[in-house]
């Protein structure tokens, strides 16, 4: 069995959650919108909680979520999306969410970035505000 393969333990996942958590958040990648998650099994997965992603702990608690049925208590709203991911991509076996501040801070002032590279020519000349 290769690594991407490997099916994580609660606790691996845990550690794994909040160590990415981090990392995106410290960055400056994030701010205090966005999460990550890291799928257990074919039906459940864990996802960061409810904070600024750079003001996570070692001690703080990722929440496990069913990839079908209603979001447990103290998991966002916007987990949805990562169930309805997990539901539909069997191979997906982490996801991280952000919102950029810089890109935050451009759409404040009606702007959006210009494509520069690889996969955001796509939307040149610019991406849609």
């Amino acid at each position: 069995m290769n690594s991407s393969s490997r099916t994580l333990s609660a606790g691996e996942a845990a550690d794994l959650v909040r160590v990415t958590a981090r990392a995106v958040g410290r960055a400056g990648l994030s701010h205090a919108y966005g999460h990550c998650s890291a799928r257990l099994d074919e039906n459940t997965f864990v996802v960061s909680p409810a904070k600024p992603m750079g003001l996570v702990t070692a001690q703080d608690n990722p929440v496990t979520v069913p990839v079908r049925g209603p979001l447990p208590s103290g998991a966002l709203g916007e987990v949805r999306l990562h169930q309805q991911i997990y539901r539909r991509r069997a191979d997906v076996r982490g996801i991280v969410r952000y919102q950029s501040p810089r890109i935050m801070s451009l759409s404040s002032l009606g702007r959006t970035p210009l494509a520069r590279h690889g996969f955001g020519s796509y939307f040149a000349p610019q991406a849609p505000l």
